[in-house]
């Protein structure tokens, strides 16, 4: 079995959390130069420079870059495990005064206060057991413990019956285009070096269940995620005549109240109940001040899939699209009735019916009503969005959506239902495969290793909750994604898009093993150091061994 040095290992680990990697900025790119050259110092990729390759993402803005570096084993199989983890960090400016030192936990340590901490930080802080910094749980650490398993690898060729691949990914926290890309890599180098991928591994750290959860976890399985928009489109009038139109605020302000924390859209797998959706953002349109009513406006809401498939809760969102359409006309006229009669006055009423459409029945219309004009505006205004690569993906749908809909010859009030990045498909444990069963009891087997050679309890769950990029090796609901999220996402296509094919190709086993951390991307985050640096290396050591054994 293979032990990595520590030393290395701590030295590599310090080196890349000093390093700033901003999720969606160029700094991300620091992180991929400081761990190519971290790969570059070891004697065997001095030796083998051809197997650290750094692969351009396609229509990148950042030229940011998806790192791979393979080490072979003693050459009596060709089974490959993967090791996987992100290059990139959230911001540090949760960390306030603080900021100048988040990326070193030596000097931000002496600054912080442990009086200002929850009670659970400040135990941890004072027992001396860990380590604070922006990036050492989530996830420096992990990436850093997978290369120093390669490090030990290749000081132990002939006893790695089989080969380890190490994937480095920019962009996780972000809208994870670096893994999206990385798919298509992994395909290019089983066919060129020969590799037959038996699993892959991520080192995201765990992530506690509940305030306070001591516990320690591995993982079989990720949860999944999407993001729905809902874009309601009102009657604008002036504010002092309110009467006369339809507020979008009121149609969208209806749906999130029939959306927000209802657990009707929760998903659940066997005895496990996730959390309900939830509002991410909600806001009208209007730029500027003026005494008019918005004419449109929009929120976007946060899904987590276990089981069922995005259409599952498309189709539930829209009929709770049509309730909030219904009763927002109904209001408009029931506070209508009541103005006549309280100022004794007559007058007519609107005559609006309830419509909710999905963004491909939007383009439809577009097309039928518009034709080669259509098109040519959707090109002219797509060259001049290539121009802007830093626009948020919500953004970009949003204009998107607003360009199609100004070729509708339809006005009246309505509610068109859209999905926005990022989406991450769910991978429940499946013993549909071999590959995939050994897998389940691989982690399995890890959970007993930790108990009976660290004392350690280390429980198994189905799901990483914290999403992570192991979504994008496999695809349980291949169908539904090309039925349904691809035409109705604006930007699949142009800015974003999941290679449907080459995921369902890859079809991967998949397990979480990880540091022990807690409070990501808050400026309470921390590394338990012992766990961290000597138990966690060991424990994913034991699954790779268990991994490439025949049987």
């Amino acid at each position: 079995m293979l032990t990595v040095n520590r030393e290395l290992l701590e030295s590599m680990f310090y080196e890349l959390v000093k390093t700033p990697g901003t999720s969606g900025t160029a700094d991300e790119n620091l992180s991929t130069e400081t761990i190519v050259k971290q790969f570059e110092a070891m004697p065997y990729f001095q030796e083998n420079p051809e197997y650290v390759q750094c692969h351009p993402i396609p229509k990148d803005g950042f030229d940011r870059k998806v790192i791979t570096a393979l080490v072979r084993g003693n050459g009596k199989s060709n089974k490959t495990v993967i090791l996987m983890g992100h290059t990139d960090i959230v911001d540090v400016s949760d960390y306030g005064k603080n900021q100048d030192v988040a990326y070193e936990p030596e000097k931000l340590m002496k600054r912080l206060d442990p009086s200002s901490m929850n009670e659970n930080a400040r135990k941890d802080y004072e027992s001396g057991e860990w380590i604070f910094g922006r990036g050492v749980m989530d996830m420096r650490c992990g990436v850093s413990v997978s290369m120093a398993m390669l490090e030990a690898a290749s000081r132990n060729q002939e006893e790695l019956n089989g080969n380890l691949l190490f994937v480095g990914v920019p962009d996780e926290e972000n809208n994870s285009l670096g893994m999206i890309a990385a798919s298509e890599n992994l395909l290019e180098l089983s066919q060129k070096h020969d590799l037959d991928y038996i699993a892959c591994v991520d080192g995201e750290s765990q992530f506690p269940y509940y305030p306070g959860d001591n516990n320690k976890y591995i993982y079989q399985g990720t949860l999944g995620k999407f993001v729905l928009m809902a874009y309601a489109i009102g009657k604008e009038t002036h504010g002092g005549d309110s009467l006369t139109g339809l507020n979008a605020n009121l149609i969208i302000s209806e749906l999130t109240r029939r959306i927000e924390l209802n657990m009707d859209l929760s998903d659940s797998y066997e005895d496990e109940v996730f959390s309900p959706p939830t509002s991410l953002k909600q806001t009208d349109t209007k730029q500027h001040y003026n005494v008019k009513t918005p004419e449109s406006a929009y929120a976007y809401y946060n899904f987590l899939t276990a089981d069922q498939s995005p259409k599952y809760f498309f189709d539930k969102v829209r009929e709770l699209a049509m309730e909030a359409m219904k009763d927002s006309l109904d209001k408009q006229r029931r506070e209508t009735e009541r103005f006549f009669k309280m100022s004794k006055s007559q007058g007519s009423f609107y005559d609006w019916k309830p419509q909710v459409l999905s963004y491909s029945e939007l383009v439809e219309m577009a097309k039928k009503h518009g034709g080669q004009k259509f098109e040519d505006h959707m090109k002219k205004c797509m060259e001049e969005w290539k121009k802007q690569p830093e626009m948020d993906q919500r953004i970009l749908a949003t204009k998107m959506m607003e360009e199609v809909y100004s070729f509708c010859p339809d006005k009246d009030p309505k509610i068109v239902l859209i999905y926005v990045p990022p989406y991450y498909p769910h991978i429940k444990p499946t013993t549909e495969t071999p590959e995939k069963a050994k897998a389940n009891k691989v982690v399995e087997m890890v959970s007993e290793y930790a108990k009976s050679e660290f004392n350690e309890d280390v429980g198994v769950e189905n799901f990483f909750t914290g999403l992570c990029d192991l979504s994008f090796v496999s695809l349980q609901n291949a169908e539904d994604v090309i039925t349904n999220i691809m035409p109705n996402m604006p930007n699949w296509g142009f800015s974003y898009e999941l290679p449907v094919e080459t995921i369902k190709k890859l079809d991967l086993p998949v397990m979480n093993i990880g540091p022990y951390g807690k409070d990501a991307h808050k400026n309470t985050e921390r590394l338990h150091v012992d766990y961290s640096f000597r138990i966690y290396p060991q424990l994913l050591a034991y699954a790779i061994d268990e991994l490439l054994k025949d049987k």
